[in-house]
């Protein structure tokens, strides 16, 4: 059964997601290097009209407007969501519960050298340095 992992990047005028999917493995090989299955990138928060590019295997969509109901990061977040669990080509993602792990970039996250499980403390610590990166 494939792991799923939503890498999430949302700017100041713009939520890009990537998709992921590993497998599972049984030691000594692991769990493999993720695949990416699918991209979506929702721009022009800032400079409506919002629109969608989107990128599965060889299928692409570009330009696409998408409407009224995306007007900041959370409501573009939502929509590509409701894009990614649509979209028959990506059975791996039917469903939101089908979605393991998500991550996110931090621009200015403190002394972490690598990927960081952001508890309470990882979340106050990286808020004293939001002054240094708003968003």
């Amino acid at each position: 059964m494939p792991q799923i992992i939503l890498s999430i990047n949302a700017g100041s005028s713009s939520v890009k997601v990537s998709v992921y999917k590993t497998e599972n493995g049984t030691p000594p090989e692991g769990p493999g290097n993720p695949i990416q299955i699918a991209e979506a990138v929702i721009e022009g928060l800032t400079a409506p009209p919002a629109k969608l590019k989107y990128q599965r295997g060889d299928y692409k969509v570009k330009g696409k407007e998408v409407g009224d109901e995306v007007n900041n990061q959370e409501d573009a977040f939502r929509w590509i969501l409701k894009w990614l669990t649509a979209d028959e080509g990506v059975p791996e993602v039917q469903r939101l519960e089908d979605i393991r792990f998500t991550c996110h970039r931090v621009v200015h996250g403190g002394e972490y050298p690598e990927s960081q499980v952001v508890d309470e403390e990882a979340y106050r610590h990286i808020e004293t340095l939001s002054d240094l990166a708003p968003l």
